[in-house]
Parts: C-alpha cells; sequence; structure tokens
C-alpha cells in the first residue's frame, strides 16, 4: 500500500489499540450453535476476502494522499509555503515544510528540520514583511515545548530563534518587521498531585500574546495570565493588536478552551500590554482585522459551534469601540474569511450553497462584487476555508480540491489561478459524478452533494449512505477524502452518497445557520429526510437499503434518526450525543450549548431532553455501529456508552469500538484505516 503498513488488528483487552463490544449476530436455526459459527465462517469468508481487497484497492491511496496545510504567500507574490502531511507509521503523520515560486511547474524545496505541528485552525509559519524570510514553529520532545524557527527565502537556510516551554502557534510577524508575535499555551503545574490522584479543573491552560525580537531571539510576554487569546491582528503602525480573548482560569470563570463562544474583542497596546474591551458579542465572533488606515476592525460575526470553522457576516466597527456595523445583513452565504485590501475594500471567501466563493466587500456602501465562485474551494487546510493574500491585495494562494480532484497548491489573481505543486499528480479519483442537488423541506429550498456509484447504470438499484456533517455550524463542500473524512470512498464500492447542508449549516446566510436553535435533531433531521426521500425518487435508490453515518454533531445525528424513524436500515454514529444533559455536564465545551438551547441544562431541563436520543430509545430498530475515542473530551464515550447499552438490553443488533488513546477525531492512520474498513463492513452487511 504505497510504503503504508496496515497492521494485523486483534482485539484484546490488555493491548489492543482498540476494543470490541457485541451484541447480536447471525444465527441458522436447525444448527448447533458451533455448526452454526462455523458454517456461518465458511460462507462469509470468500465473500469478506473479496471485499476486503478491494477496500484496501480503493482506501490505500487515499492513506498515501498528501495533505497540505498552512499555505502562505510572500508580501511580495513570489513565493509561497505550506505543511505537508504524509503517513509516517500506524500511529503518526510526518508533516515538513516546503517553499516555491510562485510559478507554474517550479520545484520546491524542502525546508529542515521538519515537524512543523499545526493544529487545526491555527497557523504555523508566517513571512517577513520584506519577503526575505520566513519563520515557523516546530514542535519538541518532550511535549509542551517549541522552537521558533527563521528561513531564507533564497537558499532555504533555517536557524533557531527562540526556544518555549509551552506549545506556540499563530506567528505573525509585524508591519515594521522587528518583532513576531505568536500564541503561546502553557498549562499550569500546580506540584501537589500524586501518580494516583489527580485535581480535575485545578491546572488551568494558559493562551497569551508573546512577542519575539526578530534579531536577537528575546521573549517577553505581553498579555496577562487571565486573559485567554484566541485570535490577533496587528495595526499597521505596530502599536496595537486587536485580539479575540476572555478571562478565564478560576473557579468561577473556568478554563479558556470553554470560554471562546463568549470571547470580547480587545484593543491591546503593545508597549504596555494593556487591553481593553471594546466588544462584548451576543453570539461568536472570529477572525479580527485592523484597517489599513488604522480607524477601524473588521471581524466575522454570528452563531457560530466551532473555532476552528468560522462563518457568518462582515462586521466592522471602529478601533475606539462603539456600535459594529453588519456589512452583510442580508447575504445569501457564509463568510469564513476575510483581509483588508485597502481603507473601504475588504476580500472575502465564503461558502454559498455548497460552493466557495472569492468577493470584494466596499465598506463605504455595503455592496459587494464576487470575484469566483467554484466547487474546488479555496481551502487553506484543515477545516478553514480560507486564502493566503499578498501585500499587492490580489494575488493569492490556497488550496484546491474536489471529490475528483487530489489537493494541490495553486496561485494567482482571484480567479486566474494556476497550479504550483503536483505532489498528487498520480492519485487517481475513487467516487463517481458529484453533482449538487435542491429539494424542499418545510418551504425552504435545501443543499447538498450527491454522488453517483463509479460504475452507475440506470438500469440497476443502488443502496444509498447519508454523511451529514459535523457542527452543527458546518457545511460539506467538495474536497478529496481524507482518512478521517472519507465517506466519498462508498461511490467507488456501488453506493450512492448524500452529503445534506440542513438547516443549522453555513451557506445560506445567517438566518439559515441560526435555524435549529431549540430545534435540534428536529427540523435539520426533518430536512435530510426531505434529502433521502427525493433522492430516492429521482433516482435508481432502493428505499430498503439506506444507511446513515456521522461524526461529532453527524454522529449526534446518526443517533437521533434512528430513534426517530424506520428510514434507515444500517447506522454508523462515530462519537456523538445520546443524553444532552448529561453531555451538558460531561464535555469539556459546555458553553457553546448556551446559544443553542437559550440556557443551561440546569436552567431548561426539558429542551435538552426534548432533542435527547436516549429518551427515544425504545424505538429504535435499526442496526447500528458505535465508536468513539476513549479520550473525546468533546464528546465523551459515556455517550456512545448509554445509547450502545440501550439498544443492546433491548436486543438490536449492535457493536461498539471504543479506540484506545484517541480524541474527539480519530488521528492515528491504523486506527483510521480501521473505522472505515468498519463502517464499510457494517453497511455492506446490512444493505448489500
Amino acid at each position: 500500500m504505497r510504503g503504508f503498513n496496515i497492521p494485523l488488528l486483534t482485539w484484546d483487552l490488555g493491548s489492543a489499540r482498540s476494543v470490541k463490544f457485541l451484541s447480536g449476530g447471525p444465527r441458522l436455526d436447525g444448527f448447533p450453535r458451533r455448526a452454526t459459527m462455523i458454517l456461518v465462517a465458511l460462507v462469509l469468508s470468500a465473500s469478506c476476502m473479496a471485499q476486503s481487497t478491494k477496500f484496501d484497492e480503493v482506501f490505500g491511496p487515499l492513506l498515501a494522499t498528501r495533505h497540505i496545510s498552512e499555505v502562505e504567500i510572500s508580501p511580495d507574490g513570489q513565493r509561497v509555503v505550506w505543511i505537508e502531511s504524509r503517513v509516517k507509521n500506524d500511529s503518526e503523520y510526518e508533516r515538513t515544510l516546503y517553499v516555491a515560486e510562485v510559478k507554474p511547474g517550479a520545484p520546491p524545496s524542502k525546508v529542515g528540520p521538519s515537524d512543523p505541528r499545526p493544529m487545526y485552525g491555527m497557523s504555523s509559519d508566517t513571512w517577513s514583511p520584506d519577503s526575505k524570510e520566513f519563520a515557523y514553529i516546530v514542535q519538541l520532545e518532550p511535549s509542551e515545548r517549541s522552537e521558533l524557527r527563521i528561513a531564507s527565502a533564497v537558499d532555504i537556510q533555517s536557524r533557531p530563534l527562540a526556544t518555549f516551554k509551552a506549545m506556540v502557534s499563530r506567528p505573525r510577524w509585524s508591519p515594521d518587521g522587528r518583532t513576531i508575535s505568536l500564541v503561546s499555551s502553557e498549562t499550569d503545574e500546580t506540584g501537589n498531585e500524586s501518580a494516583r490522584v489527580v485535581s480535575v479543573g485545578k491546572n488551568y491552560r494558559r493562551q497569551r500574546l508573546a512577542l519575539v525580537d526578530a534579531i536577537s531571539g528575546s521573549v517577553r510576554v505581553l498579555t496577562a495570565p487571565d486573559l485567554f487569546v484566541y485570535e490577533y491582528d496587528w495595526s499597521a503602525d505596530s502599536r496595537q493588536m486587536a485580539i479575540t480573548a476572555t478571562y478565564c482560569c478560576t473557579d468561577a470563570r473556568g478554563d479558556g478552551d470553554n470560554n471562546w463562544w463568549t470571547a470580547e474583542l480587545y484593543r491591546l497596546e503593545v508597549d504596555s500590554g494593556r487591553a481593553v474591551s471594546i466588544f462584548k458579542p451576543r453570539l461568536q465572533i472570529a477572525s479580527p482585522r485592523w484597517s489599513p488606515d488604522g480607524r477601524r476592525i473588521a471581524f466575522i460575526g454570528g452563531l457560530m459551534s466551532d473555532f476552528v470553522g468560522p462563518g457568518g457576516d462582515v462586521f466592522v466597527m471602529s478601533a475606539d469601540g462603539g456600535e459594529p456595523l453588519n456589512l452583510t445583513p442580508n447575504l445569501k452565504a457564509s463568510v469564513t474569511w476575510l483581509a483588508w485590501t485597502g481603507p473601504e475594500e475588504i476580500l472575502t471567501t465564503e461558502i454559498v450553497d455548497g460552493e466557495g466563493a472569492v468577493a470584494v466587500m466596499h465598506t463605504a456602501d455595503g455592496t459587494q462584487e464576487r470575484l469566483s465562485q467554484s466547487a474546488v474551494g479555496p481551502f487553506n487546510g484543515g477545516f478553514e476555508f480560507a486564502l493566503s493574500i499578498a501585500k499587492d491585495g490580489r494575488t493569492v494562494a490556497a488550496v484546491q480540491e474536489s471529490f475528483d480532484r487530489a489537493p494541490e497548491v495553486w496561485a494567482g489573481p482571484v480567479g486566474q489561478w494556476h497550479q504550483i505543486s503536483a505532489i498528487n499528480a498520480d492519485a487517481k479519483p475513487a467516487a463517481g459524478k458529484a453533482k449538487s442537488i435542491h429539494w424542499t423541506s418545510d418551504g425552504m429550498q435545501i443543499q447538498g452533494w450527491l454522488l453517483y456509484p463509479q460504475q452507475y447504470s440506470p438500469d440497476r438499484k443502488y443502496p444509498l449512505v447519508v454523511s451529514v456533517h459535523g457542527g452543527p455550524a458546518g457545511a460539506v463542500v467538495l474536497h478529496w477524502p481524507s482518512a478521517l473524512d472519507n465517506v466519498g470512498v462508498f461511490s467507488s464500492l456501488g453506493y450512492f452518497v448524500l452529503y445534506p447542508n440542513p438547516r443549522g449549516s453555513l451557506g445560506q446566510g445567517e438566518a439559515f445557520t441560526q435555524g435549529n436553535v431549540k430545534d435540534l435533531g428536529y427540523g435539520d433531521f426533518r430536512d435530510i429526510q426531505a434529502g433521502v426521500k427525493y433522492v430516492v425518487k429521482n433516482l435508481p435508490v432502493d428505499p430498503r437499503r439506506v444507511g446513515i453515518t456521522g461524526w461529532s454533531y453527524g454522529g449526534y445525528m446518526a443517533m437521533w434518526a434512528i430513534t426517530q424513524t424506520d428510514m434507515f436500515r444500517a447506522s454508523v454514529a462515530g462519537p456523538g450525543v445520546s443524553d444532552w444533559q448529561s453531555y451538558y455536564g460531561q464535555t469539556e465545551i459546555a458553553k457553546w450549548l448556551i446559544p443553542y438551547f437559550g440556557a443551561s441544562a440546569y436552567d431548561n431541563p426539558a429542551l435538552y431532553a426534548k432533542s435527547s436520543p436516549i429518551l427515544f430509545v425504545k424505538n429504535v430498530r435499526t442496526a447500528t455501529l458505535f465508536y468513539v475515542g476513549k479520550e473525546d473530551g468533546v464528546c465523551p464515550a459515556p455517550q456512545t456508552f448509554q445509547l450502545w447499552r440501550g439498544l443492546k438490553d433491548l436486543g438490536v443488533e449492535t457493536e461498539l469500538r471504543l479506540y484506545l488513546n484517541e480524541g474527539h477525531g480519530i488521528s492515528q492512520p491504523a486506527n483510521q484505516y480501521d473505522v472505515m474498513k468498519q463502517t464499510v463492513r457494517w453497511f455492506d452487511e446490512h444493505l448489500r
């Protein structure tokens, strides 16, 4: 498999990566139990081997795909750097930094040392204002140690500038070129813990802004230890910053990760470190950007369920404070990134009707000019739907990809991009035709993407798998399947695949995104059901062979669906929520629930119960495979255990796979392989 060794996975409680729990299973009446098991094994052996071979043929190349993130174009628009990740072994990916000229066919140069580990939604590289150097971050061993390095744009020689006893991210060169700023994240050391007992909720992680002298490497921590900083941007004169932050790290305030949903906008003085709150939003804010003339700050505002995937309207306000102005109150799209390109001009990326767009916003009159719209990006790695822009305000760089186009770096003027990298030139599409479809639900138009079977014929009936995205304030846009987000492989295995963008998603404006507030699992699920009915009516899909799957909020929906309808013959539920009331007390990020439910689970328990699958568990008839990471703090494993236990006790066919040493995202290649293989097995057994 292109150098990737898939291990023979055996499951035992002492040493395995995952533990499997079973309930139900095939039985042939009239045969002794032992004979039944032998006969079933013999009958299934040949077909399982064939299916396994086909699966490896499809999934192997996906694991071999090199993925791209942290694309940054130099201010002069002449060069671009990016981070490339590829499978290193069964348990980890390796990441390497490359730089190339912005010319078609220009060979990229590897920058060392490698392993600049970016975190989702957090940049790890930055250019100097004169485009002569770039800085990047390397994670050191042991954990929570980092190094900031400087490399020449011409000879690619790097040198260490500063070392930190912390995890650092988001480096940014100051406009005057004298300083490199970054976010430093460090966990408190209490000094009174033992190997047997820890005090929960006492070891706070603090996230502060630090400044590094670009010549000497001396470090100055700028912000107070109890001010948790998320994002920031320099003013043009290098004397101030706009930051999103919140006070944290006490029993009353809690930890910083949980408080992002209540973050405020601050103006920060670089010399003194004094931070002044200039806006306290009703919902969430992201991506603060200081205008070139220093008078205003722009940001994205709206209902956001995830820090790593912002989306909403564009707001502009005075840098001195006051009420922000919404520039896009009626926009039927979701802005995901922005940058000032002039005193009255902002460049944005948007998700619109399941596609990506780049537009110019004129702040003087609120008008907008759409420069491009397509189904292939732009991405900037991970969950980021964004660009990197040069100083001229027109030359950009990003990742372009789709279901039939592997990720590559593209650069150039907006709408006139040309391909820079060719790292996945040998990658072959593993999916059939992708089509944007629309249907009506509760009087609203809902969009989704439909993947056809790769060897499609209108003369036969096919099974259908519905893949629900996370969030809920997320969206499905065309993308090359990754090891974690890979349901598209079912297309090559003879399935239709439906990716719905129901109400609550990004892409149709802020009112649509807020359409599931106090209604989780109801209106959005009706949208999904209507999509299934549309596909079954208009295409050769067997309504008796429909499955549903998802992860995070999609995992919740895969759990919810089986309690509400018999539409789905099989479900594969990744980490999700089975009981919103207990989830409120278990998750590490409970504050994201307040904007969606309007109150805590203690203040309105009936509303939380109303949307909880466990309340309706006796309705379930659908065969369900569950999987979850044992260390998941976002959708904790007990949520999955609770619903699995209910199905098991009620005699519904079910399995649960618990992945040890995994969190919310299954991150180890061998475990990603196993999740997908078990998902294919489950749907093949129940939908074929």
